[in-house]
């Protein structure tokens, strides 16, 4: 019995050690500095530019129009989903399906951990579906899309960081 006990104590303080939580009763999120959400058309408009010239350059497709378009299509998917989704759950606590709420309610960043695979899940299959048949290189449009996403989403994370400081 006093083995046990001594067990779940040393594991108590292990798990507090190395999971450690912070909490902040009784207090409200604000942005100091500018909410995710101003820095978003700024973001869009880099990553929409990195992304077509990149996927346009390296993936070997000739119509650059076509490549802005449909890039811009993926990202505007990418970029909404993860919102619509945070909305659909506001519901619950704010009465109503609010995007402006999803976008400017507690500590959230727009990019977080799971963005970067959101991303490569929606925009690659976009992209790749809607522009395959105008490359000359399947393999490089495919490796395109991929490295200029994860730059874009790499890029933008840092960004939102450095210019968007939240507390308390």
């Amino acid at each position: 019995m006093k083995h046990r006990i001594l067990t779940g104590t040393i594991m108590s303080i292990v798990f507090l050690f190395f999971f450690p939580a912070i909490l902040y009763a009784n207090s409200s999120w604000h942005w100091v500095t500018a909410s995710p959400f101003v820095v978003l058309p700024f973001a869009v408009i880099f990553t929409l530019l990195i992304e077509t010239l990149a996927i346009a350059r390296f993936g070997k497709i000739a119509n650059l129009k076509k490549a802005f378009t449909i890039v811009s299509f993926a990202n505007l998917l990418s970029f909404l989903a993860p919102y619509f989704e945070r909305a659909y759950r506001f519901i619950p606590t704010s009465g109503g399906f609010s995007i402006m709420a999803a976008f400017n309610k507690g500590p959230y960043y727009i990019v977080l951990m799971g963005y970067l695979l959101l991303t490569l899940i929606v925009e690659l299959p976009v992209v790749y579906l809607l522009l395959r048949k105008y490359t000359t290189s399947k393999k490089k449009l495919i490796a395109a899309i991929l490295l200029s996403n994860i730059l874009t989403t790499l890029l933008v994370a840092v960004c939102e960081r450095i210019i968007c400081i939240g507390q308390w």
